[in-house]
């Protein structure tokens, strides 16, 4: 007899901690989810978006020339349209070549400033916007082929004068509200 009594209390107990590990994880989404931006829904709110100048693509896989898919969830990376400028920061994972830093400096692709030959085409009848773009930095320069699909999914292609290229693979969202 105690000892059906004590099983319960165990369970009890292990319930109750189920309970608030399970709120807090709700909670914890939903804040999230109001500081990280919306994404559209349609072709008009991404047209919407794009129009503002203020989104940015956070990327959740990077996909190297001559290698596989590369998880890149919890892994710091945007490209961040503000106005007339952009910041980027993308992790790279290919071959450099000669004329660029081995060193210890991040091998990522960093870049603050304007973009040259911006060029926003909207495709209404595949219901995506094409962005390309050229910036340069350190003795080298990238092109940056981005299409935006109505579903907020994106897909950057980027060319570097110095590097093998890569493509990632994301999502489009308005700038979070603590970033306006």
């Amino acid at each position: 007899m105690i000892r059906l009594r004590m099983k319960r209390c165990e369970w009890l107990k292990y319930s109750g901690l189920l309970s608030i590990i399970l709120l807090v994880l709700t909670i914890s989404c939903a804040t999230q989810q109001n500081l990280r931006g919306e994404s559209p829904d349609n072709f008009e709110e991404l047209k919407a978006l794009v129009n503002s100048g203020d989104y940015e693509i956070e990327n959740q896989w990077a996909v190297p020339l001559n290698g596989s898919m590369i998880d890149l969830i919890g892994n710091t990376n945007r490209i961040r349209f503000e106005a007339d400028s952009i910041k980027i920061y993308l992790p790279y994972f290919g071959v450099k070549h000669s004329g660029v830093d081995y060193g210890g400096r991040d091998g990522g692709i960093k870049y603050e400033g304007t973009v040259e030959d911006l060029d926003i085409q909207e495709d209404p009848v595949k219901e995506r916007i094409n962005i390309e773009f050229k910036v340069s930095k350190d003795n080298e320069s990238f092109d940056f082929r981005i299409v935006l699909f109505s579903n907020g999914n994106a897909n950057t292609s980027v060319n570097s004068s110095a590097r093998n290229s890569i493509s990632y693979r994301g999502i489009v969202r308005s700038l979070p509200e603590n970033k306006k």
